[in-house]
Parts: C-alpha cells; structure tokens; sequence
C-alpha cells in the first residue's frame, strides 16, 4: 500500500490549535491503530510550526479524504497542507 509524507504549515493562531490539540491527537490516535498513520509529531517553529504525518492508504484521494476529517482542518489552523507519495526504501516503513 502506498505511503504518503504530509506536511503541515500552520497558521499564527496558535492558542486555537493548542485548544483542538487534544481531539488532533485523539483523531491521530484512531487512525494509527487503524493502522494509516505510521508516525506524525510536530515539526519544529523555523521557520514556521507545522507537522509531519506518515501515512498509509489506497491512493491521495483517500489520503485527502482522511485528512478532512482532522479537527485541526475543521477550525482552519492548518495554512498549507502538502502530500507527497513516499517510497522508504530502509527502515521500518520499507516495502522490501
């Protein structure tokens, strides 16, 4: 199954997302024991905070539709969303 690398650009309102952080991660919780999300955590301040998610699914289409359902999308925190398929070629997410 395809994995994608989505990137997280957040936006300057940090006291809402702080507040929605617990139902993202609830949100991200699901999904990892669904097994879709491999890993994700928050990517440093410089230049801008974001967030890193490994996922796996069918296509981007799914991918997409997934990540509608993320509370942070639904309170617009999120100021730039980027996916990219993946392909690890060592370590644990590796297909070989």
């Amino acid at each position: 199954m395809p994995v994608f690398a989505v990137n997280y650009v957040y936006g300057p309102d940090t006291d809402t997302r702080m507040e929605s952080r617990p139902a993202h991660r609830a949100w991200q919780a699901e999904l990892h024991e669904a097994g879709t999300v491999l890993a994700s955590g928050p990517l440093d301040n410089e230049p801008v905070p974001g967030g890193l998610l490994l996922l796996q699914a069918a296509d981007r289409a799914e991918i997409e539709r997934l990540l509608a359902t993320d509370p942070y999308a639904s309170i617009g925190v999120i100021d730039e969303t980027i996916i990219r398929e993946w392909t690890p070629v060592f370590g644990p997410f590796s297909q070989s």
